[in-house]
């Protein structure tokens, strides 16, 4: 019997997406690591490191000539900065956040950037979300309502940073609509101007903190399991850059949307395991459950909506992949 031909395009989508998949969730569980398992309670030594690392892989690879960014200049620098501002405030409030939640709870309302996000596209650019779309959001905020109101960890500082990262989340992906065409920068230039202005942000934070006057004294510093482990953790912030931008060319925004709403079930659900330190109710795994299927659901209904002949020829153009802690 011959074998069934190979679809040698269909099969690097597919891996593609599940390398995507993959490395969004072992981000997030990672970082959660970090705090929990070996107690390294230092977020934004944490994230300083992440954005340090995420410069040297770009600056080598655009000198193995394997990424194109070009050179800096500083009217770029200018026009991009109110970008970067939001990307660095998503960036440390979602690792702070991780730090007080655990996975599923930061899940959970992580996803009420969509809503932010359909509010801020109503208010500049009159676009509506369909009634199906709508409902589906309105599941979403209904789930992490009900996952707060019932959350037996509950962590007022948690919310707090939670809340920070989804509002600066929507703004950033509000903005890089607006800025990306006015640069002309392509994603990896942007990727790298965020992290290259961001880093005297990142510093000046971590002076005005506690964190490195008390870091040294962190007992498991010096054990090469914690550094490999730690140096993971900061590559996978690069790798999942890279992982949705390699997902967005091959498929499309959407499928790269649908992706991510797929691991948010196999995280939420490790997440609910791993690290002990989910309490379990039934109205807050309810909660949990109901906003992974309003998720879905708006995955599915933007799919479905996709589908349908744009009568914007500019709703026709490839938007922004989604930044790193909300995929």
């Amino acid at each position: 019997m011959a074998p069934l031909p190979v679809d040698v395009t269909l099969l690097r989508r597919l891996t593609a997406c599940c390398c995507y998949g993959a490395i969004s969730i072992m981000i997030t569980l990672f970082n959660k690591a970090v705090f929990s398992v070996y107690r390294f309670t230092y977020p934004n030594v944490v994230t300083t490191y992440q954005i340090i690392v995420s410069i040297a892989y770009m600056l080598l690879l655009q000198r193995l000539r394997w990424m194109d960014i070009g050179s800096l200049s500083l009217t770029a620098a200018r026009q991009v900065f109110p970008l970067t501002l939001f990307w660095w405030l998503y960036v440390v409030s979602g690792v702070i956040a991780l730090r007080y939640l655990n996975v599923p709870m930061y899940s959970v309302f992580r996803r009420s950037t969509t809503l932010i996000v359909v509010g801020g596209e109503w208010l500049l650019l009159r676009k509506r979300p369909t009634p199906t779309g709508f409902v589906s959001i309105l599941l979403m905020v209904a789930g992490a309502a009900i996952a707060g109101l019932t959350d037996l960890t509950y962590s007022l500082p948690g919310y707090l940073w939670v809340s920070v990262c989804a509002v600066s989340t929507a703004v950033y992906l509000l903005l890089i609509r607006r800025l990306k065409d006015r640069t002309g920068l392509s994603q990896s230039a942007l990727l790298l101007y965020n992290n290259v202005l961001a880093l005297p942000l990142m510093l000046g934070m971590l002076l005005t903190s506690r964190e490195l006057s008390t870091v040294w004294r962190y007992p498991r510093l010096h054990e090469l399991s914690f550094q490999v482990f730690l140096l993971v953790s900061a590559s996978q912030a690069f790798l999942l850059n890279l992982c949705i931008f390699w997902c967005t060319t091959l498929n499309s925004p959407l499928a790269t949307t649908v992706t991510g709403q797929m691991k948010d079930i196999l995280t939420t659900g490790l997440g609910l395991f791993l690290f002990g330190d989910v309490k379990f109710d039934t109205r807050n795994v309810t909660g949990v459950c109901i906003g992974l299927l309003g998720g879905i659901a708006y995955s599915l209904s933007s799919y479905y909506e996709r589908q349908k002949p744009p009568r914007d020829p500019a709703a026709t153009r490839e938007a922004p992949y989604p930044p790193a802690c909300c995929a």
